[in-house]
């Protein structure tokens, strides 16, 4: 069975609610985007969670951080998967 947090990934399903989604711009070019939730949270503190989320230790390997407010949305993909 496929893990909810993969068929995230994989864009068959997306949450539905007004969460946050932060992304970490590294300074090595890497990205990484953490969806944080509640919606009812600060931006501050949706950071401050999307940082521990991926393990920040020490700021300076971040280049930058965005962080915006998810639309209401829910969407299922057109086709199916079949997982062996």
């Amino acid at each position: 069975m496929m893990k909810p947090n993969r068929l995230i990934e994989e864009g068959v399903i997306v949450p539905n609610s007004k969460d946050w989604r932060v992304r970490l711009f590294f300074s090595d070019g890497t990205t990484r985007t953490v969806r944080v939730s509640p919606g009812s949270v600060t931006e501050e503190e949706a950071v401050t969670r999307a940082k521990r989320h991926a393990g920040i230790i020490d700021e300076s390997v971040l280049a930058r951080v965005e962080s915006e407010r998810v639309e209401k949305s829910t969407q299922v993909a057109a086709f199916g998967i079949v997982q062996k």
